[in-house]
């Protein structure tokens, strides 16, 4: 096995962990339909962490030749990861057949965290893509995720909804051009 098969090995399992509370949320609040008052920008969350943990694990292949000197290294790229997994806990809301549940109230009750933490995965993952030698530190992609955090640090200090509802399609759109960004690096 190769240092590189053994680091994703870990990565994975944290990623998975993520998908599978995020799928779980979305499932509960399908099966209990009934009992929700669904918030559509929640719902918009839980799909763009879905798109974010996938496209975390998709660019862990970017340092597949990267050899891993150190514990800090390792560190440097799953502490992101963590917070990733966070993210997805607190975007999975935890609804019982008990009870009515008011996503839009969960929404702000852990919003702040949700996107401090989302922030962070965002300033780490380019922290550590620079300090693997997989980019540059200036490029138009870490412009992208330099964006999308402020977006991310401002929201968590909003608490207007229509400020909620425009970030979702601001930092949906800023995720498609990030991915078009390396989709033309690539070709």
């Amino acid at each position: 096995m190769s240092q590189f098969e053994y680091v994703t090995v870990f990565v994975s399992i944290l990623l998975a962990l993520a998908v599978a509370d995020l799928l779980g949320g979305l499932g509960r609040l399908i099966r209990e339909r009934d009992h929700v008052r669904v918030y559509w920008v929640h719902v918009a969350w839980m799909f763009l962490a879905i798109l974010a943990v996938t496209q975390s694990w998709w660019a862990i292949w970017n340092i597949r030749t990267h050899e891993f000197a150190n514990f800090l290294e390792f560190v440097a790229l799953v502490l992101p990861r963590f917070n990733v997994v966070l993210v997805a806990f607190l975007l999975s809301p935890p609804i019982s057949t008990d009870q009515s549940f008011d996503l839009r109230a969960y929404y702000f009750l852990h919003i702040r965290w949700v996107v401090l933490l989302f922030a962070a995965a965002l300033l780490g993952v380019a922290v550590s893509s620079t300090a693997f030698g997989v980019e540059e530190p200036f490029t138009v992609l870490n412009g992208i995720r330099v964006t999308v955090v402020g977006n991310l640090v401002f929201l968590g200090f909003s608490e207007n909804p229509r400020i909620h509802a425009a970030s979702v399609f601001l930092i949906g759109g800023l995720f498609a051009l990030a991915i078009a960004v390396v989709f033309l690096q690539r070709t």
